[in-house]
């Protein structure tokens, strides 16, 4: 919740500030629902005062890592964090272990929301071998996501057979 708060202070980043040298980051950004819904880099990266001035010598306040990404994630979305954090992926991290496993950015992407249909290929670069059943035919020809047919958002248990 910290975070919140020193996104929406007054020394807060705006995405223009940021983009003389994260054009790119910040391209994608304007892109996402979050920029939609007035945050702002601050959000994620806090005010980072020092990292402009410093014409970037100095990290940014927060650069989230892995492990952290659930808890900087769950300070607005609480539901999803609690369920991603009981998930297999999630109790991975919640254990402290050092073992790359995925978290919110695998599936939603970092500064833009990652495409859908990218989903698939994301869960494949550790899941190589897949049982039977998820070589098959998704359950639905609507199915956005063949690993969501079956898998449930954010605890990926299985929910269907």
């Amino acid at each position: 919740m910290l975070l919140l708060f020193a996104a929406l202070s007054p020394l807060a980043q705006e995405p223009h500030r940021c983009a003389a040298c994260h054009s790119e980051s910040v391209a994608d950004f304007k892109t996402h629902r979050h920029a939609a819904s007035g945050l702002d880099c601050g959000i994620c990266h806090g005010p980072s005062e020092k990292h402009r001035n410093s014409v970037g010598n100095v990290p940014p306040d927060q650069v989230a890592a892995p492990a952290d990404i659930s808890k900087l994630c769950g300070n607005c979305h609480l539901a999803e964090k609690q369920q991603y954090e009981s998930s297999a992926h999630g109790r991975v991290y919640v254990a402290g272990k050092k073992v790359k496993t995925a978290n919110c950015n695998t599936c939603h992407g970092h500064h833009a929301l990652r495409p859908w249909a990218s989903q698939v290929e994301n869960c494949q670069r550790c899941h190589t071998t897949l049982p039977a059943s998820c070589k098959e035919k998704p359950v639905s020809m609507n199915a956005r996501v063949a690993c969501m047919s079956c898998h449930a958002r954010h605890t990926l248990g299985v929910s269907r057979q």
